[in-house]
């Protein structure tokens, strides 16, 4: 039994299939040096440990994360946040 779709593509839909496309192509070919995706990594890691220590509760916001993780800045006060993003961040 052949697949017959319960839909079509109409002119609209096909107009906005080929933008896409043509964002996906133009992406597709973009370089990214080693340096941009150390930089893609490093951004990626940050965020997962700020948003993956929050969850659980952690009070530090990204900048202060990103400030414990980058600088070894301190916040007296939440010290327990500090090893615990410290923490996450070493296991990722």
């Amino acid at each position: 039994m052949p697949f017959e779709p319960k839909f079509s593509i109409t002119a609209k839909t096909a107009q906005a299939l080929m933008r896409i496309e043509g964002a996906r192509q133009a992406i597709h070919h973009l370089p990214i040096t080693a340096s941009v995706l150390a930089t893609l990594r490093e951004s990626a890691r940050l965020y997962s440990t700020h948003y993956s220590t929050m969850i659980e509760g952690n009070r530090l916001t990204q900048e202060e994360v990103s400030k414990v993780i980058e600088k070894q800045e301190h916040f007296p006060g939440r010290e327990r946040d500090e090893k615990e993003v410290l923490g996450y961040y070493g296991a990722l």
